[in-house]
Protein backbone atom coordinates (compact mmCIF):
# COMPACT_ATOMS: atom_id res chain seq x y z
CA UNK A 1 0.00 0.00 0.00
CA UNK A 2 1.74 3.42 -1.16
CA UNK A 3 1.79 5.67 1.87
CA UNK A 4 0.48 9.11 0.72
CA UNK A 5 3.53 11.81 0.69
CA UNK A 6 3.15 15.35 2.55
CA UNK A 7 3.14 17.23 -1.51
CA UNK A 8 -0.56 15.50 -1.80
CA UNK A 9 -1.59 16.49 1.45
CA UNK A 10 0.15 20.22 0.53
CA UNK A 11 -0.87 20.17 -2.95
CA UNK A 12 -4.31 19.62 -1.51
CA UNK A 13 -4.29 22.49 0.45
CA UNK A 14 -2.84 24.83 -2.41
CA UNK A 15 -5.66 23.70 -3.92
CA UNK A 16 -9.07 24.32 -1.69
CA UNK A 17 -7.23 27.58 -0.47
CA UNK A 18 -7.42 29.01 -4.25
CA UNK A 19 -10.90 27.38 -4.01
CA UNK A 20 -12.09 29.45 -1.98
CA UNK A 21 -10.16 32.46 -2.60
CA UNK A 22 -7.25 32.26 -0.14
CA UNK A 23 -4.02 33.42 -0.89
CA UNK A 24 -1.53 30.10 0.00
CA UNK A 25 2.50 31.52 0.03
CA UNK A 26 4.92 28.97 0.56
CA UNK A 27 6.89 30.50 3.60
CA UNK A 28 11.12 30.06 3.43
CA UNK A 29 13.01 31.65 6.00
CA UNK A 30 16.50 30.65 5.01
CA UNK A 31 18.11 32.25 8.43
CA UNK A 32 15.27 30.31 10.43
CA UNK A 33 14.63 26.56 10.73
CA UNK A 34 11.06 25.40 11.26
CA UNK A 35 9.02 27.93 10.20
CA UNK A 36 5.91 26.49 8.89
CA UNK A 37 5.21 25.38 5.39
CA UNK A 38 2.70 27.49 4.28
CA UNK A 39 0.84 31.54 4.99
CA UNK A 40 -2.42 31.60 4.30
CA UNK A 41 -3.65 34.74 3.80
CA UNK A 42 -7.92 34.88 4.29
CA UNK A 43 -10.39 38.01 4.91
CA UNK A 44 -10.83 36.39 8.35
CA UNK A 45 -6.58 36.79 9.16
CA UNK A 46 -3.60 35.49 8.34
CA UNK A 47 -2.34 32.05 9.69
CA UNK A 48 0.21 29.53 9.48
CA UNK A 49 0.61 25.91 8.34
CA UNK A 50 2.30 23.25 8.94
CA UNK A 51 2.26 20.39 6.70
CA UNK A 52 3.12 16.76 7.60
CA UNK A 53 2.71 13.40 6.03
CA UNK A 54 -0.55 11.45 7.59
CA UNK A 55 0.96 10.51 11.08
CA UNK A 56 3.80 13.07 10.80
CA UNK A 57 5.31 14.60 13.81
CA UNK A 58 6.60 17.85 14.09
CA UNK A 59 10.57 17.91 14.23
CA UNK A 60 11.84 19.50 17.89
CA UNK A 61 12.89 22.62 15.80
CA UNK A 62 9.38 23.20 15.08
CA UNK A 63 7.51 22.38 18.34
CA UNK A 64 9.67 25.64 19.38
CA UNK A 65 9.33 27.78 16.20
CA UNK A 66 5.51 27.24 16.20
CA UNK A 67 5.32 27.66 20.11
CA UNK A 68 7.65 30.83 19.75
CA UNK A 69 5.05 32.37 16.95
CA UNK A 70 1.99 30.80 19.04
CA UNK A 71 3.52 33.57 22.18
CA UNK A 72 3.94 36.18 19.67
CA UNK A 73 -0.10 36.08 18.80
CA UNK A 74 0.04 34.12 15.29
CA UNK A 75 -1.92 31.45 14.83
CA UNK A 76 -0.20 27.85 13.68
CA UNK A 77 -1.87 24.97 12.61
CA UNK A 78 -0.74 21.60 11.76
CA UNK A 79 -2.60 19.64 8.69
CA UNK A 80 -1.75 15.98 7.99
CA UNK A 81 -4.37 14.74 6.16
CA UNK A 82 -7.05 15.65 3.52
CA UNK A 83 -9.69 15.53 6.48
CA UNK A 84 -7.71 17.60 8.64
CA UNK A 85 -7.31 20.20 5.46
CA UNK A 86 -10.90 20.36 5.17
CA UNK A 87 -11.46 20.97 8.87
CA UNK A 88 -8.73 24.18 8.30
CA UNK A 89 -11.03 25.45 5.34
CA UNK A 90 -13.70 25.13 7.33
CA UNK A 91 -12.53 27.26 10.14
CA UNK A 92 -11.17 30.09 8.07
CA UNK A 93 -14.85 30.01 6.29
CA UNK A 94 -16.15 30.39 9.65
CA UNK A 95 -14.06 32.76 10.81
CA UNK A 96 -14.25 34.75 7.31
CA UNK A 97 -18.47 34.71 7.52
CA UNK A 98 -18.14 36.95 10.78
CA UNK A 99 -15.65 39.33 9.83
CA UNK A 100 -17.30 43.02 8.32
CA UNK A 101 -17.16 42.99 4.95
CA UNK A 102 -14.21 45.53 3.45
CA UNK A 103 -14.40 47.17 -0.27
CA UNK A 104 -11.24 46.38 -2.12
Amino acid sequence: MARTRESTIEDYLLSQCRAHGFLCLKFVSPARGGVPDRIVVAPGGTVFVEVKRPGGQLQKLQQRMHAKLRRYGAEVHVVDDKPSVDVFIANLLKTTSNQPQVAP
